[in-house]
């Protein structure tokens, strides 16, 4: 049976789960991302972010709706994905939401097809001999080259940026930048610098790929880097035996402070999600119905206000 309030270590967490992000006191920094934020040490701050957006017009719709109408505060977009520029048109009456670039390098599913943003020309690794992006992150870091992925990023940070979305962070879908070459890591914080939003990472990826590699990462202060603490998403063994109200009841009655990233998916169990995730037992169209509904219950409201939980956003990160 999993643990009540289930953060997991990164390396146990399906690689869609890559997001949001809490700074700790790393060798003599004073003062945690809480602190900064103006709360305190044991405050209890949540960031609820919907992955996917832009996937399909099904994810569009729901995830927009449960952060105007529920109490979902952040989103991040795939613009590969042939439904990602309908976003554009969604968020125009709505610019303080926080959405960020899901910098997207696979295509995971077995009836819905894309490819890269950037011309085939440039990225030819990126593409599988079926003409559109790979299955998985293993494929990925065999075939493309840093220079290919540093310009697919940039690209699909462009693409966001031409339809009117202002990115709050990016994250990466699947985790493929950082189950790839640690030279992917390096271009992925480059451009977060260089376009001033914050890029996700990880203790794991902290020790694992930065300081590892100490001459792909001279450029960045490696102490003081945002770094995402406490991440929670549903398992699959979670949602067979609790269903998703049960965990996420759980978790919310067990958070602990600090700042917490919950990674959900939205969609509607529609025609549309159920021939997009065919042969997905999990992540599938059902799964994404279940977070929907629980993320704009009046429960998940009261269960939030009952354990005096404070939602934060990119944007308020963004700012310092």
């Amino acid at each position: 049976m999993a643990p009540l309030n289930p953060i997991y270590p990164m390396k146990k967490i399906l690689p869609a789960l890559f997001l949001i992000f809490l700074t700790l006191p790393i060798h003599g920094q004073e003062k945690t991302l809480a602190e900064k934020l103006g709360y305190s040490k044991t405050d209890k701050l949540l960031i609820i972010h919907a992955d996917d957006i832009g996937l399909a017009h099904s994810e569009n719709v729901a995830t927009l709706a449960s952060m105007t109408e529920g109490m979902v505060n952040s989103t991040s977009i795939m613009m590969p994905c042939a439904w990602s520029t309908e976003v554009g048109e969604l968020i125009q009456n709505f610019p303080h939401l926080d959405v960020g670039v899901h910098i997207t390098l696979t295509n995971e599913w077995f009836n819905y097809k894309w490819r890269p943003v950037a011309s085939a020309e440039k990225v030819p690794g990126l593409i599988s001999e079926s003409g559109f992006m790979h299955f998985d992150c293993a494929t990925v870091s065999q075939n493309a080259t840093p220079e290919e992925v540093e310009t697919e990023m940039r690209a699909q940070i462009e693409a966001a940026l031409k339809i009117g979305i202002k990115p709050t962070h990016l994250d990466s879908h699947m985790g493929c930048v950082f189950y790839g070459r640690p030279e992917y890591v390096a271009s992925y914080l480059k451009l977060g610098q260089e376009y001033g939003i914050p890029a996700m990472i990880t203790p794991e990826i902290v020790e694992s790929i930065i300081k590892a590699n100490p001459s792909l990462f001279t450029e960045f202060d490696v102490d003081n880097l945002p770094i995402i603490t406490q991440i929670a998403s549903a398992s699959p063994q979670e949602y067979d035996e609790k269903g998703m109200e049960g965990y996420y009841t759980s978790l919310l009655n067990n958070l602990q402070p600090g700042i917490t990233a919950l990674l959900i998916h939205l969609a509607f169990d529609d025609a549309e999600m159920q021939a997009l995730t065919l042969r997905h037992p999990y992540w599938n169209s059902p799964w994404r119905q279940a977070d929907y509904d629980f993320f704009t219950s009046e429960k998940a409201k009261n269960l939030i206000e009952e354990n005096n939980i404070k939602l934060v956003t990119w944007r308020e990160i963004g700012a310092l």
